[in-house]
C-alpha cells in the first residue's frame, strides 16, 4: 500500500527551493541541480511538481505571491496614511536582503514570460499593483482614466527603484528616493 502524501512537503520543498534561488538564476533550474543542492532524490520533484515546467510555474507563483498580503487590503478604505503604510510595506519587504532577491526572481521570471510569448503571473504583478493603486486614487476623487495614468507611472516608478536596489545589491540609496516620491504622490 503507498504512502499517504504529506501536504506539507510540497510548500516546505518551494521554500527550500526559493532559498536556494536567491543566489541563482531561474533558467539553471533542474530536477538534478535541485536535488543535489537540496539533498534530495530527483523522485521527490517529479512527485510533487510532475515536470520542470510546471516546478518552474510553482516557483514564480510563490515568488508573486509573496506580497499578496499587502494588496489584499481594499484600498479604497484606507486614507492617506494608509496608503502610505501599505506602499511602505510593501517597499520594505522587497527591497531588504531577501525582497531584492525575490524582486530579481521576479524580474527574471517576467523576462522568460517574455521571451516565451507568455502573459503569466511574473508579468501580471505589476498590474496587480497598479491596479491597487488606481484604486486608491479613484477612491480619493480621481477619474478612472487619469488614476490608472497616475498609477501606471508611480508604479513603474517605484519597480524603477526596486531594480536600482536589486542591480546595486542594497536599497540605501533607492529608499529616500521611494520616500520622496511617495510623499509626493500622496500630497498630489
Amino acid at each position: 500500500m503507498p504512502r499517504k502524501p504529506d501536504p506539507t512537503r510540497k510548500p516546505e520543498l518551494l521554500g527550500q527551493i526559493i532559498d536556494h534561488l536567491r543566489s541563482r538564476s531561474i533558467a539553471t533550474v533542474s530536477f538534478r541541480t535541485l536535488a543535489d543542492a537540496l539533498g534530495v532524490s530527483t523522485y521527490v520533484f517529479v512527485y510533487h511538481f510532475g515536470n520542470r515546467a510546471e516546478l518552474i510555474a510553482e516557483i514564480v507563483r510563490a515568488v508573486v505571491a509573496r506580497q499578496s498580503d499587502l494588496f489584499a487590503v481594499d484600498p479604497a478604505g484606507l486614507d492617506d496614511a494608509g496608503f502610505r503604510q501599505q506602499m511602505t510595506a510593501y517597499w520594505n519587504a522587497a527591497s531588504d536582503d531577501r525582497g531584492r532577491d525575490l524582486q530579481r526572481l521576479e524580474i527574471e521570471a517576467a523576462l522568460l514570460e517574455v521571451v516565451a510569448g507568455e502573459a503569466g503571473v511574473a508579468r501580471q504583478a505589476g498590474a496587480r499593483r497598479r491596479d491597487f493603486v488606481a484604486a486608491w486614487l479613484v477612491a480619493q476623487g480621481s477619474a478612472e482614466q487619469s488614476a490608472a495614468d497616475a498609477a501606471q507611472a508611480f508604479v513603474a516608478e517605484v519597480e524603477g527603484l526596486l531594480y536600482d536596489a536589486v542591480v546595486a545589491g542594497d536599497a540605501s540609496a533607492a529608499t529616500p528616493v521611494f520616500e520622496k516620491r511617495l510623499d509626493a504622490f500622496v500630497a498630489q
